[in-house]
């Protein structure tokens, strides 16, 4: 082939209907994607879709013209995994994921070991902010138990930039995000929340030194490879929230509870020998043993012998003519399941857990200057985009990280008092986000907003469609009532 035939051979070859077809097809999908993302960057991929259906100037398959049949068959199997890992990247960062429930925050709407198809393209779905990363692991590259090594690369870095959806957050739907405390990861116990055990340390006493030996390195966590979390979003920006004796209120109001709401009861039975089976306990949908991930079952049986240390918070007195205690237990509880347990005859009573019982400490935003209870908590207002605070010691400690890490702003104290907003006097400050607050369904068993403040527009993933599998994770049992199990708001 002389050099003039080189130069023409793609121009030279016809097209067949197929690929003209296709040629087409995926152009205009290029061109769509590209005014969608409001990018000029997919429009490099309309240069490959040109030249594999028709200029044909670089031998793409040149793979398929070896001789050598293992070398053929290798770099077709390579081809398919480059095309399906490239097909996935696209599906998963902007339009499905999959999501498995892996505790039982979300009990019973959801269950651990639900597996979910998440719609990242209901609320908007977000530019990746970490391009450069392996579709299907979240942050790790993970074999079994064994752990490899991460699954993207810290550089390029992109702004936070979300594209037009369908609908926006709204106040009952369940809401898959990054965990916003999830930016700093402890290597030597990376499944602990770093800010977590700082603060504990930090009521224990200890020095700065003292928590960097005993925590080890941290290395920072882009958003978008947070841990993924589904909780239920209770409050929305613009809004003041509170909670009385277990109820929310948004503005004043009682929010409508979710009809399988779970909270906390202590059972105590009316004799030392009455107890409640784990036979019965699994009628009632309850576990008694670990749940997915954690450790902790739904239901804490007190012998006898183990209720003195409790009894004096619930108010039990021992039998006057033995001295002994019935048998006592702590389990998580619809009201439904409640007024069922309630009329078995082996049950004395059904409490609430006392407040005298919940701690101070643990609650958002963890300053002496608020004291707070997950079930009596606030009020609090939840930030909105352009709307201002005023800079403050209360609303530092409240509002602090979202200015300084959500908002990206340095915020300091000089020695006057004054607030330093970027090195500047400030006595108020405008938020250029949204934000929400989310709250599981089995209240008193959820690592939520009530612990860690709130939830960025920034760190929203989707929504879940549909249950697409789920298997009991005490049994290993597969769910099958609740395969394709359409998942609803309030």
């Amino acid at each position: 082939m002389n050099n003039n035939e080189k130069e023409v051979r793609g121009l030279k070859r016809k097209m067949s209907l197929g690929e003209k077809i296709k040629c087409v097809f995926w152009s205009i999908a290029v061109l769509l994607f590209s005014f969608w993302m409001s990018s000029a960057w997919p429009l490099l991929a309309l240069l490959y879709v040109v030249d594999l259906y028709w200029m044909h100037y670089i031998p793409w398959d040149w793979w398929k013209n070896l001789k050598n049949k293992f070398l053929r068959e290798t770099m077709s199997w390579v081809d398919s995994i480059i095309f399906a890992i490239v097909a996935v990247w696209i599906l998963q960062n902007f339009f499905f994921q999959n999501f498995q429930i892996p505790t039982t925050s979300l009990e019973k709407t959801m269950l651990a070991g639900d597996y979910l198809l998440v719609s990242k393209y209901h609320y908007g779905p977000r530019v990746p902010m970490t391009p450069l990363s392996l579709p299907i692991f979240q942050h790790t590259i993970t074999i079994g138990n064994t752990n490899l090594c991460k699954s993207y690369l810290d550089s390029p870095q992109l702004e936070y930039n979300r594209k037009p959806g369908l609908t926006d957050v709204k106040r009952g739907d369940i809401v898959v995000f990054n965990y916003p405390m999830g930016d700093s990861i402890m290597v030597n116990h990376p499944e602990e929340d770093y800010y977590q055990a700082k603060h504990n340390l930090t009521l224990q006493g200890c020095s700065q030194a003292q928590m960097e030996r005993m925590m080890g390195p941290v290395y920072r966590r882009p958003v978008d490879r947070c841990e993924n979390y589904v909780k239920r979003c209770v409050g929305l920006p613009g809004e003041t929230l509170k909670i009385v004796e277990r109820q929310v209120y948004i503005n004043d109001e009682p929010m409508d509870n979710p009809s399988e709401l779970q909270q906390v009861r202590w059972v105590y039975t009316n004799q030392p020998n009455a107890v409640i089976t784990n036979s019965y306990w699994h009628s009632l949908g309850v576990y008694t043993r670990g749940n997915g991930s954690t450790l902790n079952p739904d239901v804490l049986e007190f012998a006898p012998d183990q209720v003195a240390r409790v009894a004096s918070y619930l108010g039990i007195e021992p039998d006057s003519a033995t001295g002994k205690y019935n048998h006592l237990y702590r389990v998580n509880l619809t009201e439904a399941k409640c007024a069922q347990l309630e009329k078995k005859k082996e049950v004395a009573w059904v409490r609430f857990e006392p407040t005298e019982m919940q701690s101070f400490a643990d609650v958002f935003p963890q300053s002496p200057l608020f004291r707070w209870q997950q079930n009596n908590f606030g009020p609090l207002w939840i930030p909105k985009k352009g709307e201002s605070i005023e800079l403050t010691p209360e609303t530092e400690a409240l509002y602090g990280r979202c200015i300084r890490v959500y908002e990206g702003n340095t915020l300091t104290r000089n020695e006057q008092g004054q607030y330093l907003l970027n090195g500047e006097v400030a006595t108020n400050y405008t938020f250029q986000m949204d934000y929400y607050w989310m709250m599981g369904d089995n209240r008193d068993n959820s690592l939520d907003s009530r612990f860690w403040g709130f939830v960025p527009e920034s760190h929203i993933v989707g929504t879940p469609l549909f249950i697409w599998i789920s298997i009991d994770q005490e049994t290993g049992e597969w769910r099958w009532d609740r395969l394709f199990k359409k998942v609803r708001g309030l």
